[in-house]
């Protein structure tokens, strides 16, 4: 009797191995199949922190000189930038006058908290009328160009951060690359000719 049941048990053994092995093997595709199935903005990928700059993001300023200040030219302005890119020096000079160095408080902004420090802010003024502009036209104008205003108290500064925070920015995360709301605008800059009404219309832009 011991020998019939030791062929039966060996073969018990073997069933359940094989079942194993199966529920196993089915469980491994399910998962594949299931992660093939993730949206990819529900992946998190891991974030390489850009370094500090040591001089404007060439992309925010290519959307200043060929995009904003064009177009304002168009509705009668005259802007020129008088502050671009700042170092961490630079600002952290500027953030301690008035306050530890004599002079005047010019800047909210501590060391590394500014957009200057990393490109993507700048400060501008009409070459006649100063600061005698009409602001919240300037501010549309500035939209159209994917660009964002300081806002009350900071008139004169625009930047872009497409969302980011400034506590971001110090970490490492940058906007995405702007590109011009014309495709004339471009030829027009590098023509040197200056950007007209017509082609703004023709591009189906706003009245500002």
């Amino acid at each position: 009797m011991d020998e019939k049941a030791g062929p039966r048990v060996r073969g018990i053994n073997r069933g359940k191995y094989y079942r194993r092995f199966f529920v196993f093997f089915i469980l491994i595709v399910a998962i594949c199949m299931g992660a093939s199935f993730i949206p990819v903005n529900r992946i998190s990928l891991v974030h390489k922190p850009a370094p500090l700059p040591t001089a404007m993001n060439p992309n925010f300023l290519m959307q200043v000189n060929n995009c904003f200040i064009p177009v304002a030219a168009v509705y009668g302005y005259t802007l020129r930038i008088t502050d671009g890119f700042r170092s961490i020096a630079d600002q952290t000079r500027m953030y301690y006058q008035g306050r530890t160095i004599n002079g005047h408080i010019v800047t909210e902004a501590p060391p590394g908290h500014s957009l200057h420090n990393y490109g993507y802010a700048v400060d501008v003024v009409d070459r006649y009328r100063g600061y005698n502009i009409d602001w919240a036209k300037l501010v549309k104008i500035a939209a159209y160009c994917s660009l964002e205003s300081g806002g009350v108290g900071d008139l004169p500064h625009f930047e872009e951060r497409a969302g980011l925070t400034t506590d971001q920015f110090v970490l490492g995360m940058r906007p995405p690359l702007l590109t011009l709301p014309c495709t004339v605008m471009a030829g027009r800059t590098a023509s040197s000719s200056p950007l007209t009404l017509k082609d703004l219309n023709a591009c189906g832009a706003p009245k500002f």
